[in-house]
């Protein structure tokens, strides 16, 4: 699961929206590898729809086994976490979360879920606790994950 934010870049001057090079990619070999991939975002799973159908890289809704808004929850709510796992049928150990902020990876770890920080240009900064609490990375290409993540 992870927020949209940290697959986007915005151009200004289009109406569609940039993907970062390394998502596709990335979601293609986790999904070859026999991983769904769901988004969680505080952005309504129509606009989720939206943002994924009219990329610059073309439709890309195929990627994505479901989609989540806050009607599930809060994202700094462990209970919405937990919701997720309930919803999509397995326990919140089996889940990655990628977040670019450190109060939505505490709820999701609160809850048991595995978490990955993602820093893009632009994120808020992270302190110093925040890096060493934290799995960080820059790029999804940095994560391997498999059938137990």
């Amino acid at each position: 699961i992870f927020d949209h934010r940290n697959t986007l870049h915005f151009n200004i001057y289009s109406h569609r929206k940039q993907v970062y090079p390394d998502v596709v990619p990335a979601i293609r070999c986790w999904r070859r590898g026999g991983l769904k991939v769901f988004i969680y975002s505080s952005g309504s799973v129509e606009a989720q729809k939206l943002l994924f159908g009219y990329s610059v890289e073309g439709h890309l809704l195929d990627l994505f086994d479901g989609h989540f808004d806050t009607n599930i929850g809060a994202k700094v709510e462990s209970k919405s976490y937990e919701n997720i796992a309930e919803r999509i049928g397995c326990q919140p150990e089996e889940i990655m979360f990628l977040t670019d902020l450190a109060r939505e990876a505490k709820a999701a770890e609160d809850a048991g879920v595995n978490v990955a920080v993602v820093v893009r240009p632009g994120n808020t900064e992270l302190t110093g606790e925040e890096r060493s609490r934290y799995r960080v990375i820059t790029s999804f290409n940095q994560l391997k994950l498999s059938g137990n993540v």
